[in-house]
């Protein structure tokens, strides 16, 4: 099978708009953000001295919603999203609904009612399959305890994003 018409075969060279925008999409369909929360973001990492594409991931991956995901209690970073916006945990034992909360150093999240939880089918198969634990979070099975050490740091997190092309693609635009 050959390609349509008689240039069909030839491929263009992507432009650096087009690069930068794919980097900026990873990190939107990894984190589960919309395109305004990801701008948001930048403008919050923006402000910090540090590098500001390593302080853009360390903040996806300071959410609740992301950090729920990373316990390994669900499956996906959507459910953990739909869960937190239901109102199923607690943050130092204060109920939190923003999936978007940031949680900082030394935060516990738990359930809001752990009696029902601990006997929920999804929870105990979840439980079951050992997910692996990154190194900055502890999770106490028995108790429903998560426990948010410390940032990762860049070697930690995904290596296929290169942030730098992001944040071109937003300095361009602010």
């Amino acid at each position: 099978m050959t390609s349509p018409g008689i240039h069909g075969d030839k491929r263009r060279r992507e432009s650096t708009y087009g690069i930068q925008n794919k980097e900026k999409r990873k990190i939107c369909l990894r984190y589960g953000l919309r395109e305004k929360n990801l701008y948001n973001l930048f403008i919050k990492a923006k402000k910090e001295k540090e590098n500001t594409g390593n302080t853009l991931i360390k903040m996806c991956e300071s959410r609740l919603d992301n950090l729920v995901f990373r316990s390994g209690l669900v499956n996906t970073r959507g459910f953990a999203r739909l869960w937190v916006s239901q109102g199923h945990f607690l943050v130092n034992g204060k109920k939190v609904k923003s999936p978007s909360y940031q949680v900082e150093i030394g935060q516990n999240i738990s359930f809001r009612k752990k009696e029902k939880m601990t006997e929920n089918q999804f929870v105990k198969s979840n439980l079951e399959q050992n997910a692996k634990i990154p190194p900055y979070l502890t999770f106490d099975k028995k108790n429903l305890i998560i426990n948010y050490l410390r940032y990762p740091s860049p070697e930690e997190y995904s290596k296929d994003i290169d942030t730098s092309l992001a944040v071109e693609w937003y300095n361009r635009r602010i």
